[in-house]
């Protein structure tokens, strides 16, 4: 009983602290000293203690100080926290404007358009929630018409409305969980970044340049250096400093 005590004191005194920390640094961005509110910031990022609202006004704090990567890598951390943060997608939105030679990709068929957006309804941890709950209340009504023998033809097609519902979120699930686990991306972090075709220096080598905010997806790691693929296709190496992974 002591050791939960323990726990739940240690708990209280972590959320206090952070709640402390999270108004100065709150404080600070309120009076324009952004790069003191920053520092606060990420000192707390680093304790591992993140939330939605803490990365979003990380965000504003880099956007007012002019650093366009770091705030769009502050809105996308916001927003696999809560993709539903409705300010963090129109701050993101706005930020993303100021990417020079920025890369649209063209509208995808609108099938795909309504299930990319179902899918980004939720954060991953919710949709695993979503589909233990459906799981669970599929069980127990499949049981409850075994136990009491319902043939109502209309109670069998809410069984079945139910285990397909449960199947599909389940899908999407894998889906999220394959698209989290396998592509992992980045944000260029600062302006003019050289690529190369190798992980190696040279004018020889250079193939582009990326510009600050450009999202990336990582393909590989050596040493100093990770092998990007950009939205066009583009694969090269740049140096791992330049890239805020998310």
């Amino acid at each position: 009983m002591s050791f939960f005590i323990l726990i739940m004191m240690i708990s209280i005194s972590y959320s206090e602290d952070f709640s402390e920390r999270f108004d100065i640094a709150n404080s600070y961005y309120n009076n324009s000293k952004y790069n003191k509110s920053i520092q606060l910031y990420e000192e707390i990022i680093k304790e591992r203690l993140h939330s939605e609202h803490l990365y979003y006004n990380l965000g504003n704090a880099y956007y007012r100080s002019g650093m366009i990567g770091q705030s769009i890598w502050a809105y996308n951390k916001a927003l696999s926290l809560n993709p539903r943060l409705e300010s963090a997608k129109y701050n993101l939105e706005i930020v993303s404007t100021k990417i020079k030679d920025r890369v649209v990709l063209p509208t995808e068929f609108l099938p795909v358009h309504i299930y990319i957006s179902l899918k980004s309804i939720f954060s991953y941890n919710e949709w695993l929630i979503i589909g233990a709950t459906l799981f669970f209340l599929t069980v127990c009504f499949f049981v409850a018409l075994k136990l009491f023998i319902l043939n109502y033809h209309i109670i069998k097609k809410i069984n079945f409305i139910s285990v397909l519902i449960t199947l599909i979120v389940h899908l999407i699930i894998l889906d999220v969980f394959l698209e989290k686990n396998e592509k992992v991306f980045g944000i260029v972090v600062f302006d003019n970044v050289n690529a190369y075709s190798g992980p190696f220096y040279g004018d020889n080598t250079l193939l582009f340049t990326v510009n600050e905010g450009t999202k990336v997806q990582l393909f590989q790691e050596q040493g100093e250096w990770l092998e990007i693929i950009v939205l066009n296709g583009g694969k090269a190496w740049v140096s791992k400093e330049k890239i805020r992974i998310l």
